[in-house]
């Protein structure tokens, strides 16, 4: 119960933090008030706007016109099905683990239970791939904070879009990681129960963790390169 109302408020506070950023970078209205009432009054009319015109838009073929138009299918063969394996193995492992830890008591069993942790080595090579090709991209963070009392004010705290994404980064390879180790760990003749309940847990946040940097990442990285969502 816990975990499911953790990831819940997770989720709306991923979603609150991403539509916030699209209102506060693209629209005129949310820099015409200093009043953080009056900014959320705007807010609010905004993304109700925006849910309905993309509701009237959403179908299965739209989504597939948008996952067919993604970068990821024009890269190289090797790099392209590097990502495919990578984009799948992670899409199934998150279906799969929240669908069973939010909506089954007993939670993963069977042939799904199966394919997660095949899937789950998959996602685990793909990503050991991809940090040591692509890590070094995320290692100089860009405009480095200046300590100062301009820090005390939320709208000038040095957040960025840029910072913001390589923190998600390095936190879903920090996620991975221990979503690998977490699985691992069980599988050996070292833990007693408690210890097997504990990485039970921990592997539950973790995949927490990895879903929503996730998210936060894709999220930013379209956004910048002026994809519609």
């Amino acid at each position: 119960m816990l975990f499911t109302i953790v990831a819940l408020l997770s989720v709306v506070g991923v979603v609150a933090g991403l539509t916030f950023h699209r209102f506060w970078t693209t629209r005129e209205e949310a820099r015409s008030t200093i009043i953080y009432v009056e900014i959320f009054k705007k807010y609010l009319a905004w993304l109700a706007l925006r849910t309905i015109q993309s509701a009237r838009k959403a179908s299965p073929k739209a989504w597939w016109d948008y996952v067919k138009a993604l970068p990821s299918w024009r890269l190289p063969d090797l790099e392209k099905w590097l990502f495919i394996g990578f984009y799948g193995s992670f899409a199934y492992l998150a279906a799969s683990g929240f669908f069973f830890a939010i909506f089954v008591p007993r939670g993963l069993y069977g042939f799904p239970l199966v394919g997660h942790v095949m899937a789950g080595g998959l996602f685990a090579a793909c990503l050991a791939v991809i940090v040591i090709f692509k890590g070094r991209n995320f290692i100089s963070v860009p405009k480095p904070v200046n300590l100062s009392l301009a820090l005390l004010d939320p709208r000038k705290m040095g957040i960025t879009a840029a910072r913001v994404k390589f923190a998600a980064f390095w936190l879903f390879v920090l996620a991975g990681f221990l979503l690998a180790l977490t699985a691992l760990l069980p599988m050996l003749p070292l833990l007693r129960t408690a210890g097997q309940r504990f990485m039970f847990e921990f592997h539950r946040y973790s995949a927490l963790v990895s879903a929503v940097a996730a998210a936060v990442y894709v999220d930013l990285e379209l956004f910048e390169s002026g994809r519609p969502c």
